[in-house]
């Protein structure tokens, strides 16, 4: 069920990337009130990234540098790539606990699943304001539902 739901992250993060990758590098910035198309794929790839800085004990804050200097297709490629590694890693059934350091004021720990999962539900929140910043660019939004992922998977199987 895990692999499940980390393959259709992997497949919903693509249909939402399609029509980002094909806006200018103006729409892609264009500030439409609070924020861009940019400023939002910024945040999933940073979020993903602290993601596994946290669950593999990392150090190596370059990564965050390197997000916020990315251009769109940069960005777009690292966002794939981190959906897969997320894919992959709910594949393997995480066991175990993990320490968030950066959300109360203390440390705690919760259970591996649920620490992935955190990511999968931030990115879905993410997806759906993409979605709305390509239709305020006038731009066709598809459809990332879990049945619209399975009947495509039916047919693939």
């Amino acid at each position: 069920m895990l692999g499940n739901l980390g393959d259709y992250h992997v497949w919903t993060g693509t249909q939402i990337r399609k029509p980002l990758e094909q806006l200018t590098d103006e729409e892609f910035s264009r500030d439409l009130g609070s924020h861009s198309a940019k400023s939002i794929t910024q945040h999933i790839v940073l979020a993903l990234e602290t993601c596994f800085l946290i669950a593999t004990k990392s150090s190596d804050e370059s990564v965050f540098t390197k997000a916020l200097k990315a251009t769109k297709n940069q960005l777009l490629f690292r966002w794939k790539e981190l959906d897969r590694q997320l894919a992959q890693t709910l594949r393997q059934n995480p066991k175990g606990q993990i320490t968030v350091p950066h959300i109360a004021a203390e440390p705690f720990d919760v259970n591996a699943v649920d620490f992935y999962l955190q990511y999968i539900f931030h990115t879905t929140h993410h997806r759906g304001q993409l979605a709305i910043v390509l239709r305020k660019l006038g731009k066709d939004v598809p459809g990332t539902d879990y049945l619209m992922y399975l009947a495509q998977k039916g047919k693939h199987d």
